[in-house]
């Protein structure tokens, strides 16, 4: 009976590896959430400093456009991601619905930011080397983490009785 259950454990592990593969997030599709989580993050700000009289717009504009293909390849890759766990048909739904939460997150601010860091980071963004790795690295220096769905790194333990 052991040896039974230790087969239908295997299978099981093997099966839900297989699961995760098709249904997981790479780190290639993480990272491009966390390039549209800083760009969102950047617009929303500008947006709302902007009215408190703080504009720091030329500097994400400076970003938005220095940077447009590390963007626009981020998209792809988001969108291809939902593809491959929602499926080709709803892929562009949960992108969007994921783009607004994303954006709603940001819409009172970010704990312990106020206009001038926005500024800041606005400024860095946009003067940052047009490379995904330095736009990544600063999405994370910030502490950029999107909700994505699972990851495909993520370790999920056992427990053998």
């Amino acid at each position: 009976m052991k040896i039974l259950v230790g087969v239908l454990a295997a299978a099981t592990a093997l099966m839900s590896g297989e699961v995760q593969a098709a249904s997981c997030w790479s780190d290639t599709a993480y990272q491009a959430a966390q390039l549209r989580d800083l760009d969102t993050m950047l617009m929303v700000a500008t947006l709302r400093c902007r009215l408190k009289g703080n504009d720091f717009s030329a500097d994400y504009n400076r970003f938005v456009v220095g940077k447009r293909a590390i963007l626009s390849a981020a998209n792809v890759e988001m969108q291809s991601a939902f593809s491959q766990t929602v499926g080709k048909a709803r892929a562009l739904g949960a992108y969007d619905d994921f783009m607004t939460k994303i954006a709603n997150s940001y819409g009172m601010g970010t704990a312990g930011m106020n206009c001038a860091d926005y500024a800041a980071l606005a400024r860095a963004a946009a003067e940052a080397p047009a490379v995904r790795a330095s736009v990544v690295a600063l999405a994370e220096s910030v502490g950029s983490q999107p909700p994505v769905p699972l990851r495909c790194d993520t370790k999920v333990a056992l427990v053998q009785k």
